[in-house]
């Protein structure tokens, strides 16, 4: 009974970080996105073209143009690690109620579906945990592309 319980927890408080990045990648792409429109705004509201835009305004089109994928797959990967933790926390939540049944009832086969739970609930925060790593992996990409990119511009 403690294992799904920690395991619980450990879900719980992994959801809660990833969420924050999340959300801070999300605000990100806002900002650029802001960026990107406030830089093709010309004085009266109208769409400049591309003759239009300084050069140092174009260069850092180009960045955001880059970066923004990256952050986009980087969001979908972050989202992908949420969903499939919360995917664990209901399976390891119903292994806690089959543990519960299996106990009241002394029913091995119960038992033995709960523990199949705990393990697949295992499985399957580890699968998360496994996404989490790989957007983290991922998460220096954009940020390391606009520093080169800019430090290039000497």
């Amino acid at each position: 009974m403690v294992a799904p319980v920690v395991l619980l927890s450990v879900s719980g408080l992994m959801t809660n970080g990833l969420l924050t990045v999340y959300s801070a990648i999300n605000d990100r792409m806002r900002d650029m996105t802001r960026e990107r429109l406030e830089i093709r705004r010309g004085p009266a509201g109208q769409v400049l073209d591309a003759d239009s835009i300084p050069p140092i305004e174009t260069e850092r089109l180009y960045q955001i143009g880059v970066q923004l994928p990256m952050l986009i797959r980087r969001h979908k990967l972050t989202r992908a690690s949420v969903l499939v933790i919360y995917g664990a926390i209901v399976v390891l939540g119903l292994s806690v109620i089959a543990i519960g049944i299996a106990v009241a009832q002394d029913n091995e086969l119960v038992g033995r579906v709960a523990l199949g739970l705990v393990l697949a609930g295992t499985v399957i925060l580890l699968t998360g945990m496994g996404l989490a790593a790989l957007s983290l992996a991922k998460s220096a990409d954009a940020i390391s592309y606009a520093v080169e990119r800019t430090d290039a511009l000497r």
